[in-house]
Formats: C-alpha cells, structure tokens, sequence
C-alpha cells in the first residue's frame, strides 16, 4: 500500500512539471506555486534585429534554485497562454537573451523564480516589439550568357551586417527553391549552370547578417531561356 502511495506521488509530481512547461499566467499561478519565493523584479531589456536581452535585480534569498522565463504572442483572449522557454538553473544569474524571434513581431514574457518544484507568482508581464527586418536587396538582373548558363547580379546590400545571400530560384511558375549561397556582402553574383532552354526563371536574392537574420526578399527578376 505504501509503495503504491509513493507511486501515485511520483506521477502526480512529474504532471505538475509538464503543465508548467506550457501554460498560462493563471497556470503559473495555480500549480506548484509558492507566494513566499521572491519574484523577479527591476526588469530592463535590449532589443537587437534577432534577440532581445534582458537583466533584472538580483536574488538574495538563498531558497531560490534558478529563474525561469515565459514567452507569449499576444492574444485577444483572457487566458494568455504562456510558454517556458527557458530555465536558468543559478539563482545568482542576472542575464538572460532570447534568440528565438522574428523581426516585426510583438511578444510578452514573464519570469519566475523556483525551488524544487515550487515556483513564485510571476514578474510584471514585458511587452517588447522587435524591430524592422533589413532590408530587401534594391536591384536584381538576369542575364542569359550561353545555351543553359544564366548570370545571376543585385546590388550589395548596404547594411555591414550583412555577410551572405541566399539564392531562389523557381521554375515556369513552381515553389520558390533554395539554389545556392552566396558568400561576402561585396560579392552581387551568380552563375546558374544548371538551366535548360525553354523553361522560364525566376530569380531572387535574400541578404541575411552574420547571426543569421534574413532580410526581406528581393524582386524577382524572370529569364526565359532560348
């Protein structure tokens, strides 16, 4: 009978962690929660074209095993739902960057501070926009340079942080498709050898920075091979 107790203990314990991984402020609220834990205040953030960077007072009270972070879209509803994405196992950090956004987006976070299974009422909700995407390529031409070799030139982008460009290509109207890479912002060509005579191309360019955002597409520009 005892073991069977314990059993039950243990599974109802391993529920109450899974709920917690996605849920909402009053799901925060209303499971493992602890009003006594200290909660995450003094919170200041950064936002960079793909993370935002946060801070916030430390914590003193030595009960505290980690802080834990939630993310949401907003929503037109009264039950915001919340999801963790992030669990930082050290009362002593102050720092946190979230690199999972996308430009042009508003999002709404929220931090606890938890012991064992326990977690405090959540911080004040953080509403945060990020900002623009780059932007896109300005010009872009095709040129048919041979039987099945198309030449593929765009303007650089202007911005430093751009390090690559991703090359699509789709064909007689298809899905764009990923061609090729493009290393260097200075470097505005492509050779496409790999065409065949009588299909139609098009063409596009995607700069993207060296952390890896993408700016906006460029216009496409369309060949029919002869």
């Amino acid at each position: 009978m005892k073991k069977s107790r314990k059993y039950i203990f243990k599974i109802a314990l391993l529920l109450s962690v899974i709920l917690l991984s996605g849920c909402s402020t009053q799901g925060i609220l209303a499971i493992g929660s602890d009003e006594t834990l200290p909660r995450i205040t003094g919170i200041k953030h950064i936002v960079g074209k793909g993370s935002i960077g946060f801070e916030w007072s430390a914590i003193k009270d030595s009960r505290v095993k980690g802080i834990k972070v939630y993310r949401a879209i907003p929503q037109n509803t009264k039950d915001q739902k919340y999801t963790k994405i992030a669990s930082i196992d050290d009362r002593y950090a102050t720092h946190f960057v979230d690199r999972g956004i996308v430009p042009n987006q508003t999002y709404l976070y929220t931090f606890t501070t938890y012991s064992l299974l326990k977690e405090s009422l959540p911080s004040a909700i953080i509403r945060v926009q990020t900002r623009e995407a780059f932007e896109a390529v300005s010009f872009i031409k095709t040129y048919s340079r041979d039987k099945g070799v198309v030449k593929v030139l765009w303007s650089p982008h202007p911005s430093a942080e751009i390090s690559e460009y991703i090359i699509e290509r789709k064909i007689s109207g298809g899905k764009w498709k990923y061609l090729a890479l493009v290393r260097g912002r200075l470097m505005p060509e492509y050779i496409d050898e790999s065409v065949a005579i009588g299909y139609t191309y098009s063409y596009r360019v995607i700069a993207r920075s060296s952390s890896g955002i993408r700016a906006l597409p460029s216009e496409a520009s369309v060949l029919k091979v002869q």
